[in-house]
């Protein structure tokens, strides 16, 4: 499957950011032969920080403003939401209040600076912007990371993975006023966060990943600690996940609210848990370098709420077990780095795609005397915060949260 991530202008030409089977690639733009391709360009090309803008009137209709700060809103963004009672008509997203220019703000720095900064774009995807962002770097140096390198990005990655989908689990069962649930899971929340301090010295996994290097790495008797925690958060998680499942309040808050369709799924361009919680795989598990071990992809069918936190409750299991099997064979991972020492070039442009918790994140950057002269980065929250407008048509208020934090999207991962 070909996924496109982004569109960029690039003097007098447009270039598309494509996802193909894991692989990050810039294409020339086709003119109208691309929408007929990817229906979601469109919606990349114009990157309007107000979703779904247009009014919705009629009898009885009036606009019920949601945010920017507000109960149940993790970041100041606001919803305008269009409806004549309980039922939502339309929902408007107004992305501006987090719009930064992170772009802006990283071009001109030298590639150290610009992938220190690009984990600022969103603390949760502190890692997937930074892996992004410094294999973009690197595929315009002409640089192959080392093994190490590599390998560790891999392992960070699926740590944030963990404590991500962690958190949206127990925003879903806090909002169904599942107390008891909810508690375990901010315990096993905190449990995972203890977890990357020791894997990473710091609790959200940051400052860790540079160009072709790790500024931190665990000695092998903190390694085997990590081993068994993972271990141990795992049997833990699988055992109140499994008695979620038999719980029928739970399930039925979460079961058809906020659905979505194949067509639309694919229509949006969504990638991660939202996509594959409609039975569609995107081929992200590569994006990263090769594995030493396979992670498996998990899908689902109904393209729901449910069917979203199921794939991310899956996917914890995976990952854990991914970080066990991997971090046991840590000792072989320095096998070749010491023969890879590319000669690096100062000047060049690169593409990178990495793996986040809620998608594809991905970086375009032109090098100029080791300064980045342009940068373009494409994140899963925007087309995720237009499945959110279009998966709220329909829904009663009393789903919105199930609808909104199912999709694990953030205005400032939106909004750059």
């Amino acid at each position: 499957m070909n996924i496109l991530i982004g569109v960029l202008q690039r003097e007098e030409n447009e270039y598309l950011v494509v996802l193909k089977d894991g692989k990050a690639c810039l294409d020339l733009s086709t003119g109208e032969s691309t929408e007929k391709e990817y229906p979601n360009y469109p919606l990349l090309k114009d990157r309007n920080l107000l979703i779904k803008g247009d009014p919705v009137s009629g009898y009885g209709v009036f606009r019920f403003r949601y945010g920017p700060v507000t109960s149940g809103l993790r970041e100041a963004g606001s919803f305008s939401l269009y409806t004549y009672g309980e039922k939502i008509l339309h929902a408007t997203i107004d992305l501006n209040w987090k719009h930064r220019e992170m772009e802006e703000s990283m071009t001109g720095k030298n590639s150290h600076d610009a992938v220190t900064l690009s984990e600022k774009v969103c603390s949760n995807f502190a890692v997937s912007h930074s892996v992004a962002c410094s294999i973009a770097i690197e595929n315009a140096m002409g640089i192959r990371a080392n093994t190490i390198v590599r390998n560790w990005r891999t392992v960070l990655i699926e740590a944030e993975r963990i404590y991500n989908h962690l958190h949206v689990i127990y925003k879903l069962a806090s909002a169904a006023a599942q107390k008891v649930l909810a508690s375990h899971l901010s315990a096993l929340f905190e449990e995972s966060l203890r977890i990357n301090k020791a894997l990473s010295g710091s609790r959200y996994l940051m400052g860790i990943n540079q160009i072709n290097h790790v500024n931190f790495l665990p000695d092998f008797s903190t390694i085997k600690k990590i081993i068994s925690d993972y271990q141990n958060l795992s049997i833990h998680f699988e055992k109140l996940y499994k008695h979620s499942l038999s719980n029928p309040n739970f399930l039925d808050r979460l079961h058809h609210a906020g659905m979505l369709s194949r067509n639309q799924a694919l229509s949006l361009g969504l990638s991660g848990p939202s996509l594959r919680a409609c039975g569609l795989k995107d081929n992200l598990n590569g994006t990263t370098g090769e594995h030493l071990i396979s992670l498996p992809v998990v899908t689902q069918q109904e393209g729901d709420s449910l069917a979203r936190m199921e794939t991310r409750a899956e996917e914890l299991v995976n990952s854990c077990q991914f970080l066990i099997d991997h971090l046991k064979v840590s000792d072989i991972w320095d096998a070749d780095s010491e023969a890879e020492r590319p000669e690096t070039k100062s000047q060049g442009e690169g593409v990178g795609i990495s793996h986040s918790p809620s998608g594809a994140v991905g970086y375009y950057v032109l090098l100029r005397d080791n300064r980045v002269l342009h940068l373009r980065m494409f994140t899963p929250s925007y087309p995720g915060m237009h499945a959110v407008s279009e998966a709220l048509k329909e829904q009663v208020f009393t789903d919105f949260p199930f609808v909104y934090d199912s999709f694990g999207v953030h205005f400032t991962d939106a909004a750059c």
